[in-house]
């Protein structure tokens, strides 16, 4: 019964680590956390999860700004040919990078691509694009 406890404990505190996990990338510290974007322990966007999606949100409007989708390149046991596509939203523009999610959205927020008001700059979306995207589904041969 110990075992049985000690395991489920374990699992739980993984599972919490996983889901509060912070990311440091170039002095911006940011977590996903309780359906929030937090920066600098203040939330500025909502988070909506869903499997193998991630929707960021206006935290005013609830307005759709960009989501995430995680791209297993159909080979789900094999992750080196993983990938994450960003759609912006309002400018139907696409990114695909081999970076985690956690990284793209911190590129994001390193590059400014967001206001002081946390709205996407459309303008600094295409420089954004053409500096990270990797253009994977492109690249990749089917038969």
């Amino acid at each position: 019964m110990k075992k049985i406890i000690g395991i489920f404990l374990l699992i739980m505190s993984a599972t919490f680590y996983t889901n509060a996990q912070e990311v440091t990338y170039k002095d911006i510290k940011f977590k996903h956390k309780k359906g929030f974007v937090v920066v600098n322990k203040k939330n500025v966007l909502k988070l909506k999860y869903s499997a193998g999606y991630f929707y960021i949100y206006d935290l005013n409007s609830n307005d759709e700004l960009m989501y995430f989708h995680i791209n297993d390149n159909e080979t789900f046991h094999y992750m080196d040919d993983d990938y994450v596509k960003v759609f912006f939203t309002n400018s139907e523009k696409i990114l695909e990078s081999k970076s985690h999610h956690r990284v793209v959205m911190a590129q994001l927020i390193n590059e400014k691509v967001f206001d002081s008001e946390w709205n996407i700059d459309e303008d600094k979306i295409d420089k954004f694009i053409k500096k990270y995207d990797e253009n994977i589904s492109n690249r990749t041969i089917r038969n």
